[in-house]
């Protein structure tokens, strides 16, 4: 089918590995003022980033827009489906009924999930099994030691997305998730993904917020126990008060396994392993999205505990997996 001459047409990839392209993208569906065509024939890669952003932008568009997707390859809407992307949506041009391979694979990828309050523990616990490679609720000893700190920290990431992003007015907004592990390179990738109100307008009042801007502002929400949410009591029970380590933590996992977080809120984004600055004024992201990326088969041999920050000096209680 030959696309309409006022077609936007889809990048070659929405992903991490260029999160300007996919913001941009997003920003020029933000901007339709009715309904649009979609020319999706160059398209021919998402990650979880991609994924989890691109579903939060169609979340927010006119209930009566309709957009018109044409030409996509076959195996992208396998793949969209694979991953529940369409689930929800009303979109032209593309047939959403194509099976679905029953069970998922959760040892290798979490489907494109809307997280509402209280399912913090569940999907993080979802999210580490896809990372490590566990199937079912089978526990393995030998992962245990490291498989709890990063349930725990991304349990807080989960919990301060679910939070920050209704700040400032936004009840609406709402948090998105998704993982894949790559067999090809090993590589894993998870996104947690908002669409309230970044960084800035959480920490603006912050004593480690140096200057009201938004890369300020990341730079900031990634140093330790630097959370709005923070609790009094530490602990890495189910019922743990927020410790502001989520980010910090994750930040310092993906490191040590070979990768890093792509960090990206209001007018910039930033890569961990080269904290550079990059300002993206003309696409800016309402709300923070973050993409964890590792090699999994380096998780083994970090020892993650060991990252977690040392207990504050008016904090009884040790941090403990125990």
């Amino acid at each position: 089918m030959s696309p309409a001459d006022d077609a936007i047409h889809f990048p070659r990839s929405l992903s991490e590995s260029d999160p300007e392209t996919l913001f941009r993208f997003c920003a020029t569906l933000n901007a339709c003022t009715s309904d649009a065509t979609l020319d999706a024939s160059e398209f021919f890669f998402i990650d979880p980033l991609g994924l989890a952003v691109l579903r939060a932008t169609l979340e927010c568009q006119p209930v009566d827009r309709t957009f018109n997707v044409q030409n996509m390859p076959l195996s992208m809407i396998r793949y969209l489906v694979r991953m529940d992307f369409f689930q929800g949506l009303s979109v032209e041009g593309v047939d959403t009924d194509m099976a679905k391979s029953r069970g998922g694979e959760p040892h290798s990828c979490v489907e494109l999930q809307r997280v509402t309050d209280g399912q913090s523990e569940v999907i993080a616990s979802r999210l580490v099994r896809a990372m490590i490679g566990q199937s079912g609720d089978e526990v393995d000893p030998d992962k245990e030691p490291w498989r709890k700190p990063i349930e725990y920290a991304l349990k807080e990431l989960l919990e301060n997305a679910l939070s920050h992003a209704k700040k400032e007015g936004n009840l609406g907004s709402s948090v998105w998730v998704a993982c894949q592990h790559f067999e090809s390179n090993g590589v894993v990738r998870l996104a947690i993904v908002d669409n309230g109100c970044g960084f800035l307008a959480t920490l603006k009042n912050h004593p480690e917020l140096k200057e009201q801007t938004d890369c300020a502002a990341m730079q900031a929400a990634l140093k330790e126990r630097v959370s709005c949410n923070r609790g009094p009591l530490v602990g890495y029970e189910t019922d743990s008060q927020n410790q502001g380590v989520g980010l910090t933590t994750t930040a310092k996992i993906a490191d040590a396994a070979g990768g890093f977080l792509v960090v990206a809120s209001g007018g910039g984004w930033l890569r961990t392993d080269s904290r550079h600055e990059n300002q993206i004024h003309e696409c800016p992201w309402k709300g923070v999205a973050i993409s964890f990326h590792c090699d999994r088969d380096k998780l083994p041999q970090v020892d993650i505990p060991a990252l977690l920050p040392d207990v504050d000096d008016d904090v009884g209680d040790a941090l403990s997996f125990e």
